[in-house]
């Protein structure tokens, strides 16, 4: 199920539910954008295998310079996150705002965290 939900990045439509349905990240539009989300995915939530398996199809298609990019990009994000959510960083009134569509249609209020984001609890 496709959203109409999209927003603009350097003049082109981006459907976010590729976010969150692992759909929508397309080559064309990121280069290995299938590949580099497959490797994110294995080091957040794989096993041992896959991520072995995603390694090496990175490998393949960015050589290893593309993946230690790869992997400093995905080890920066999750910091984020960890530090998000053990200080419940607040969502400000103008983001809460402008991201109540974007959250309920994402079902990101949904999440076991979002809990601890406050602001963003009531706009569920």
């Amino acid at each position: 199920m496709m959203l109409s939900l999209s927003m603009q990045t350097r003049g082109e439509a981006v459907d976010l539910t590729g976010l969150i349905q692992g759909a929508g990240m397309v080559d064309d539009k990121v280069p290995h954008g299938n590949v580099l989300a497959r490797f994110a995915e294995a080091v957040i939530v794989g096993d041992d295998s896959e991520l072995a398996d995603a390694r090496s199809v990175i490998i393949d298609a960015v050589g290893g310079d593309g993946l230690v990019d790869a992997a400093g990009v995905v080890g920066h994000f999750e910091r984020m996150v960890r530090v998000a959510d053990a200080t419940g960083i607040p969502l400000d009134e103008a983001t809460a705002e402008a991201t109540v569509e974007i959250r309920q249609s994402l079902g990101i209020n949904a999440y076991r965290m979002a809990a601890r984001t406050p602001g963003a609890g009531n706009n569920a």
